[in-house]
């Protein structure tokens, strides 16, 4: 057989675990894991000797700001930032003008992501107020779960209660995920306006206006919710020890939850932020350097579900309204290149995390919550050619000017990383050669799930 692509002499994580095998693929899928035989051939190569061959990262908490707000992200910019990364499917969150809560905002808003990405997307659609029969539409059209907010957010509106409750009682009915901004807004709106008025307004006194109670509060209550409801409910971004295990507890209980984190919430902490000033203000905030040990922890006892990068990216002059009042900052950190890069320099080089959760905590666990699973996720045969291959020994100093996002900024400019993406693949072709982007704007994919139409 003549084989698109094979990948030889990698260490390649199986879902039987770390294998020194060689890849075939063929027509956008893995044909062969292991020796071909003598006759087959490959119309191209690529030496991995030394490196690992993963599954390609699923992010599944991205902002790229389009349409509507794409003076500092688009699809292309920022899919082109993924696949440096070693993402090869982003899903998209709905903080986008329009806001994608009936069919045709979203079916645009897909065609947009058609004409610009250069990796597999999906996207989530706004739940709000009233829109039960727009979800039903988008489910058909293929939506991959739904976000709504507890907080204020410019982008979309925020859901009280008792709303909230018959959203979640009508999703409790099919096969979607809601994934909540868990932050208690009354809370919030009183703490931040005592600290201005009392003239708190520098970027260290920022998480003073979003305690740790805010978060607490919210992921119980969101909890209880989800346990009264059967909603699938995912918590975003969480940040505290206590609010994942309340998510544990209530699992226990037989609520159908996930959790996530981001490398902000394990790279970044509340000291740094006198000196990262405005470009560190992210909601919920940034924590103390315990909480950041306490998150690592929870990661080792198999309590947290996934890494995702949560990118959302302003330009520079939007983040430094914020110079005198970090209140006035728009709320955000860029990661989306860096994150799972940053993971594995943190957990695998520096704590030991081992490769097998490593690729759970990247991909698998991530493509089974959102129904993507098994064509992604995973190195199979007949699974989707999304590879991402990495050299552990490879280490380099982060300098946000080479960054393939629109706007040159990252809360990591300096920042020492152990091990980098040199090779990403999307359904068998290679995208990023781990210093260029390779593919055409547009030869992205559209993936829906599961069962769904694309």
């Amino acid at each position: 057989m003549n084989y698109d692509l094979r990948i030889k002499n990698g260490q390649v994580i199986t879902e039987d675990g770390l294998q020194r095998v060689d890849l075939s693929i063929k027509d956008g899928k893995i044909a062969q894991i292991g020796k071909t035989l003598k006759s087959d051939t490959a119309s191209r190569e690529i030496d991995a000797q030394g490196q690992y061959v993963l599954p390609g990262f699923v992010d599944p908490h991205v902002h790229l700001n389009d349409p509507g707000l794409t003076n500092s992200e688009d699809f292309y910019t920022g899919t082109c930032a993924a696949a440096a990364g070693g993402i090869t499917t982003v899903l998209e969150h709905p903080l986008t003008f329009p806001l994608p809560d009936n069919l045709k905002a979203f079916e645009e808003k897909k065609e947009i992501g058609k004409q610009k990405a250069i990796v597999n997307f999906g996207l989530f659609g706004a739940c709000s107020a009233s829109n039960e029969d727009e979800m039903e539409k988008m489910l058909e059209s293929g939506a991959v779960a739904f976000k709504t907010f507890l907080t204020y957010s410019p982008e979309i509106p925020k859901l009280d209660d008792g709303q909230l409750l018959e959203r979640m009682k009508f999703l409790a009915d099919y096969p979607t995920v809601l994934a909540i901004h868990c932050e208690n807004n009354d809370i919030v709106e009183y703490c931040t306006a005592r600290l201005q008025a009392e003239g708190k307004t520098k970027p260290e006194d920022y998480p003073d206006g979003r305690p740790e109670i805010a978060e607490l509060e919210a992921v119980s209550r969101m909890c209880l919710l989800a346990k009264a409801t059967g909603c699938s409910v995912n918590i975003a971004h969480c940040t505290l020890k206590e609010a994942v295990d309340i998510v544990c507890e209530t699992k226990k209980q037989g609520a159908d939850l996930s959790v996530e984190t981001c490398p902000h919430y394990l790279v970044l902490n509340r000291s740094m932020l006198p000196a990262l000033g405005v470009f560190g203000i992210c909601n919920p905030p940034l924590r103390q350097e315990e909480r950041v040990e306490e998150l690592w922890n929870c990661i080792f006892d198999d309590k947290i579900d996934w890494i995702c990068s949560d990118h959302a990216t302003y330009t520079i002059e939007e983040k430094m309204a914020g110079k005198e009042n970090a209140f006035l900052a728009p709320a955000g950190v860029t990661s989306l290149e860096l994150c799972y890069q940053l993971f594995f320099s943190e957990g695998v080089i520096k704590r030991g995390l081992s490769l097998e959760k490593f690729v759970a905590l990247t991909s698998t666990n991530a493509a089974k919550r959102y129904h993507l699973y098994p064509r992604k996720g995973r190195i199979a045969v007949g699974a989707d050619a999304d590879l991402a291959i990495l050299d552990p020994n490879l280490m380099w100093t982060v300098n946000d000017e080479n960054l393939k996002q629109m706007i040159k900024w990252s809360p990591y400019h300096g920042m020492q990383v152990n091990g980098k993406i040199t090779h990403t693949i999307v359904a068998g072709t290679e995208v990023y050669n781990g210093t260029d982007i390779l593919a055409e704007k547009g030869s992205g994919t559209f993936i829906a799930p599961e069962g769904k139409v694309d």
